[in-house]
């Protein structure tokens, strides 16, 4: 029996997977932003998204670290990697499992020789192929990409709470410019995260192969997928209606304090003519 691990590594929003190609590999590509582009460090296979994130199978340190020093100066808008592991499991046949599995994932392996657990992708009596472990890979992408959607629109939620809650203490009164920067770098956020989501999408090679299709979907109910996308999906209403109000109150202050400043402009210019009037008599 083989066992191997596979891990993720999510670090930033985009990598130029064009630049990096003709840099790095010598060779221009032209490829789906599903697809990964494949390179070898180390004697270690490592699968690189447009999306910012490289999957790795059976890492170890000194490859990652080479991995992300060559990846670096691709990457747009690196970050601490958000990190996502998972196992792989080749079996001669069932007996082999017997005792490392419950007897009713044994049952779930049935005719089809593969099943996705909590913790790893078993493959019984067949190899594993080169599209079995593109497809564990790309969920393990797309979930470390998640996980840095997940941070980067909790972020914006908690900037925009704390903008309402500054305006309830009223401290706000006479610092609209900078709270009109931070109302804008949070819409900021909702916009790249709402275009980042795309990254959740089904990959052409699951489409075309209703045994990888049917994998793809055990992996996506391990890992949570489209429940962290409901909720990312309720953050990012939230943070638009918040902004809405913060919108509102921003342009409720411009308007108070413009009424103030004529008011003043006002108050100075019957001064100005009382006093005229004193000295002319």
């Amino acid at each position: 029996m083989e066992r191997h691990s596979i891990a993720a590594y999510n670090i930033g929003r985009e990598i130029n997977l064009r630049a990096l190609s003709r840099e790095y590999l010598k060779r221009r590509v032209r490829i789906s932003w599903e697809e990964p582009l494949e390179l070898e460090c180390d004697g270690r296979q490592v699968l690189v998204y447009s999306f910012g994130s490289f999957v790795i199978l059976d890492p170890r340190e000194d490859v990652i670290r080479r991995v992300l020093e060559i990846l670096r100066k691709y990457t747009r808008e690196p970050l601490e990697p958000c990190t996502e592991e998972y196992g792989l499991v080749v079996a001669n046949s069932l007996r082999e499992l017997e005792g490392e599995i419950g007897e009713e994932e044994l049952e779930g392996i049935g005719e089809r020789g593969i099943l996705a657990t909590d913790g790893a992708c078993i493959v019984v009596g067949r190899p594993l192929t080169k599209d079995i472990v593109k497809t564990v890979a790309f969920v393990l992408a797309q979930s470390s990409a998640l996980d840095r959607i997940e941070r980067d629109v909790d972020t914006a939620l908690d900037k925009a709470q704390r903008l309402l809650e500054s305006f309830e203490r009223g401290s706000l009164f006479f610092r609209l410019k900078p709270t009109v920067r931070e109302l804008i770098s949070v819409l900021r956020t909702r916009f790249n995260a709402i275009s980042d989501v795309m990254v959740l999408s089904k990959p052409e090679i699951a489409w075309e192969d209703p045994e990888l299709d049917e994998l793809y979907e055990e992996l996506r109910r391990i890992f949570e997928i489209d429940e962290r996308f409901e909720a990312i999906d309720k953050a990012l209403g939230d943070i638009l209606e918040m902004c809405q109000m913060l919108s509102e109150l921003v342009s409720a202050s411009r308007e108070t304090m413009l009424e103030v400043a004529i008011l003043l402009l006002i108050a100075v210019e019957i001064a100005i003519a009382f006093v005229e009037f004193l000295l002319l008599r």
